[in-house]
């Protein structure tokens, strides 16, 4: 005796939904991703990271400076997946004053939160509900340790937290962020010298392919940059329609733009007074330096020890401590050192009522006056601190 059994005709439909959802989802990603060179790779590995098969809550941290990108792989990837979850909750830390209640609404409905009053995430009505679903959360630009402390307790009890094959995405340019949270950080690179070429063409030459004397200025460039996506694509805007020798033009005094300083500061503006000045320090004259070298003069320039400080510098990108065949080197961004040189300019029209100079016509202008109240002067590599020449 045989017998068959039938499913009922819903879950046939449910089904074949659900396979179309996810071919047109892997069709929209694609899209997504057209002139945005080099980020397949980089969402490829995010989602191996994420490991998107495995039932496991797993969260996973993309840390790099500002306008590397790191924002845009975190939206490609969760429209690359989000047909495998229930629920997609995606928002920016930083700009979001109160991201837990942003939470609670998406979770459980702004009706129910204004009846139920204050809740937080340790209740367990917001647990319960959160772990009979399998969600996708992307929190990105977190800057605020404190702010994020109230997320830690979720995350850190992620399996009990979250519904079975739940992931998080942690997008931000603190490395402390992650400690003790994430499962696997990926650190976003700059785009290689290609795909640096590809990106900057599309935005100055409208995807023309570039002629022989346009792509030598091209990369250099984007070695300037170091492949920062965001600095490409504003150097870019702002060529276009130029003539070749306004390029070149613009490359002898490739300014800072407004737009990239203002992404850049970010991390700056958040770092204390002390580490401002450390970080000034090492862009004016530390840079390429190695670290005991660099970190011994800074001992003595502020009479203790600056090890953290130099920590703090790394973990939110910075600085980079660079491992070379011959030696190690502390190492910035251009970008960032021209960012340092703007913040010191700024501190007077008169080079010599600045903090610190390095440009050889400031040094020059200020000891032919023999008026120097800067604090250090780097001339020629030559590190002269405390410098305090009056009339």
């Amino acid at each position: 005796m045989f017998f068959l059994f039938v499913s009922p005709e819903s879950e046939f439909i449910e089904k074949i939904v659900g396979d179309v959802l996810k071919k047109l989802h892997a069709m929209s990603s694609s899209h997504t991703m057209t002139g945005l060179f080099g980020i397949d790779v980089r969402v490829s590995k995010v989602e191996s990271l994420l490991n998107m098969e495995s039932p496991d809550v797993l969260i996973v941290g993309i840390w790099g400076m500002g306008g590397i990108g790191k924002t845009k792989i975190a939206e490609v990837v969760c429209s690359k997946v989000r047909s495998r979850f229930e629920r997609i909750f995606v928002e920016n830390f930083r700009q979001q004053s109160d991201l837990r209640r942003s939470f609670l609404s998406w979770l459980l409905g702004q009706e129910t939160l204004n009846t139920m009053g204050f809740l937080s995430f340790q209740d367990s009505f917001v647990r319960d509900r959160l772990r009979r679903i399998k969600v996708f959360i992307v929190l990105d630009d977190v800057d605020d340790l404190m702010r994020f402390e109230e997320w830690r307790d979720l995350l850190d009890g992620r399996n009990s937290s979250f519904g079975p094959g739940s992931k998080v995405l942690i997008t931000s340019r603190d490395k402390q962020v992650f400690s003790n949270v994430v499962d696997e950080t990926y650190k976003v690179q700059g785009l290689t010298d290609e795909q640096a070429i590809q990106l900057f063409s599309s935005k100055a030459l409208k995807n023309s392919i570039p002629a022989s004397d346009h792509r030598h200025l091209i990369e250099q460039i984007g070695r300037r940059v170091q492949g920062n996506p965001l600095a490409l694509k504003v150097f870019g805007s702002f060529l276009y329609g130029k003539s070749i020798e306004e390029w070149r033009s613009a490359l002898n005094k490739l300014v800072q733009p407004p737009q990239i300083e203002r992404v850049l500061r970010i991390s700056y503006d958040g770092l204390d007074s002390e580490q401002k000045s450390i970080f000034l320090d090492i862009a004016h004259f530390f840079n390429r330096m190695k670290p005991d070298e660099a970190t011994g003069i800074l001992n003595c320039l502020y009479g203790r020890s600056v090890i953290f400080d130099i920590s703090t510098l790394i973990d939110k990108c910075l600085i980079t401590r660079t491992h070379k065949i011959s030696n190690n080197e502390l190492e910035m961004h251009d970008l960032l050192r021209e960012m340092a040189f703007n913040i010191v300019r700024a501190e007077s029209d008169f080079p010599g009522e600045r903090s610190r100079l390095c440009h050889r016509s400031d040094v020059i202008q200020v000891l032919k006056e023999n008026k120097v109240k800067a604090t250090a002067i780097n001339c020629r590599s030559c590190i002269c601190s405390k410098v305090d020449v009056f009339e």
